[in-house]
């Protein structure tokens, strides 16, 4: 049979098909029925039309299909249960060298604290501090040695250390993609600390006190550290030891290990917060007790990432690796409309087309970044003199002086211009990436309102400015996308965007979450030990006076920061774009539409 005849005769029964899927409630029988016809056909199309549009179209047919049955589906409990009784350990089973190597640095590390403090009685202050020093002197001298672990109430201990862990944590793992020795610096950094802190008491005569108190928590807590080193080891090694995984697949593949890694022992930091806020400030606790509680945890720790995953080895049980399985995807830019696609398939390709332009885009974001400090300094040249910018502070605290716009509201038009110029490059350079055609002057207009609204809610003081930041820019960029790609007004735009989130927004927020870890992560990264080197490299190697240096580490500092931003941004608007013609797809099937209205006006060739 003819492909066009095959066509006409089914064409109406493809359909009403179609208009079934597009209604909320669906009669169950007919909808098995049309689908067993639908399914048969593919495979006719499969045989007898297998490089013919038809098949293509009916292979979308019957996936748009597989999204309505499984889209409302709910996760299955067993998921998460199956998370911690088979992926973990399998995980921790295939990464042992990795933890065991973790572990010996951080014994080593633990055994330089020790023997530095025993050689030198001033290495406690270098290491810990003199004001936390002094504390705790004064602690041991009013006698209660323990006194730093009542020094605020239980609910705000318990926030500020699960968030310090979580931090210290993550900080570990993600340290480990500078080819894994950002993750043994850390270790090593966290190793002597902690063996000076507890050599500090032992010399004191207070080793058991100091002992059960500081391990109470300690057990889980540097536990959980160590296997965050270990986690952030197997994240540079996929990079550093690809194997025959071609270089960005084997750091993908590594990512997901540690990453899993990581989820592991959050839980673990909680609890270990919970016995740090509550538990460790009664220093009246029996001995006992204490004892008790270390020795559970210890065996906790053990059993669970030691004995199980070699007993599951041992008899047989051990989970593969799913990541093992996958093969090497082809590497080709994919194709945008057409396709449903899920939130880690819309990451995937939106890191994909980023490979290819971020080469050509550097050079763009380089000059962008050298007028945006030029243009920042000039407006800040009081308070850089004043130094209210400090090169050591912490990213969002450096931040907070580029979006002060109380104070220096000529800031709002300086950075007004860099984020409109960020997204005007992107789009008008690389069209073909985002599938839309467009002129300079709206490219220009969309880059200006999606700027305008990323940088209104920072006019308002404090967290509040981040918090309604985080909810407007993903709003911001749809809307200069559908914007670009719709033809249609900025006004359209913003109501275009609430409804295609009407019944999708929790894809559209899954996405935006995992796009702001990315950006967190780089942000982090920008502000660990290991960024701060180039400080002592210029004191090390050239005779400058401390004001000298201390701009000459300002201007590196401001250059990291605004080209990470300059280079984050872009991934941001790539994985919007893409995600919208999933969202179109799945609420108006217009490349579905398009293929049936061609179908009935296509020549058998």
């Amino acid at each position: 049979m003819k492909e066009t005849k095959f066509i006409e005769q089914n064409k109406e029964k493809w359909l009403k098909f179609e208009q079934l899927l597009r209604l909320n409630k669906r009669d169950p029988d007919k909808l098995s029925d049309l689908f067993i016809q639908i399914t048969d056909d593919l495979s006719y199309a499969r045989t007898n039309y297998p490089n013919r549009s038809i098949r293509v179209y009916l292979n979308n047919l019957a996936q748009q299909l597989f999204y309505n049955i499984y889209k409302n589906k709910k996760e299955s409990r067993n998921k998460f249960v199956n998370f911690w009784k088979e992926e973990l350990p399998s995980v921790v089973f295939y990464c042992r060298y990795e933890l065991f190597t973790a572990l010996v640095v951080f014994l080593l590390a633990f055994a330089i604290g020790v023997l530095s403090s025993v050689y030198d009685p001033e290495f406690a202050r270098s290491i810990l501090g003199d004001s936390y020093v002094d504390m705790t002197i004064n602690n041991i001298e009013d006698g209660d040695p323990m006194g730093v672990y009542k020094s605020s109430n239980e609910v705000d201990m318990f926030l500020s250390i699960t968030l310090n862990n979580v931090r210290v944590a993550f900080l570990t793992f993600i340290t480990g993609i500078l080819a894994s020795l950002g993750a043994i610096i850390v270790l090593v950094y966290n190793g002597i600390m902690v063996g000076t802190f507890q050599f500090f008491f032992i010399e004191r005569g207070l080793g058991v006190e100091s002992f059960l108190s500081i391990w109470l928590h300690g057990t889980l807590e540097i536990s959980s550290i160590v296997i965050a080193g270990a986690a952030g080891i197997v994240l540079g090694k996929g990079f550093v030891f690809p194997g025959t995984h071609s270089r960005i697949r084997a750091f993908q593949l590594s990512a997901r290990r540690g990453l899993k890694l990581l989820i592991g022992i959050v839980p673990i930091l909680v609890f270990a917060a919970l016995i740090e806020s509550f538990v460790t400030r009664y220093t009246e606790l029996p001995d006992m007790v204490k004892l008790t509680l270390i020795l559970v945890s210890l065996f906790f720790m053990v059993f669970y990432f030691v004995w199980v995953p070699f007993s599951k080895h041992r008899n047989g049980t051990l989970q593969p690796l799913r990541e093992t399985r996958l093969q090497s995807r082809n590497l080709k830019v994919p194709t945008l409309e057409g396709k449903i696609r899920k939130v880690n398939e819309i990451f995937r390709d939106a890191v994909l087309i980023y490979q290819r332009i971020v080469k050509p885009y550097f050079k763009s974001a380089i000059l962008l970044t050298l007028v945006y400090l030029a243009g920042a300094a000039f407006v800040l040249r009081e308070p850089i003199g004043n130094s209210l910018i400090y090169v050591d502070s912490w990213f969002f605290k450096k931040l907070s002086f580029l979006i002060d716009y109380q104070e220096y509201p000529a800031l709002f038009f300086v950075n007004l211009l860099f984020l409109a110029g960020i997204v005007y490059l992107t789009l008008l350079r690389f069209p073909k990436y985002h599938a839309i055609k467009l002129s300079k002057q709206r490219a220009l207009i969309a880059g200006l309102f999606a700027s305008f609204l990323i940088n209104m809610p920072f006019f308002i003081n404090g967290f509040f400015s981040f918090f309604f930041w985080v909810l407007i820019m993903p709003m911001a960029l749809f809307c200069t996308f559908i914007y670009l790609k719709e033809q249609i007004s900025l006004g359209s735009a913003i109501s275009r965007v609430s409804g295609l989130w009407k019944e999708t927004l929790g894809r559209a927020l899954g996405l935006y979450a995992l796009l702001l870890f990315i950006g967190f992560t780089f942000f982090v990264l920008t502000d660990t030990p290991f960024f701060a080197f180039y400080m002592e490299f210029i004191q090390a190697n050239f005779v400058l006076d401390p004001e000298t240096t201390y701009h000459i580490g300002l201007v590196i500092n401001g250059l990291v920061m605004t080209l990470g931003l300059a280079m984050v941004i872009p991934f941001f608007l790539l994985g919007f774009s893409i995600q919208y013609y999933t969202l179109v797809e799945i609420k108006e099937a217009v490349w579905l539409k398009e293929q049936i209205s061609n179908f009935g006006k296509r020549k058998d060739v």
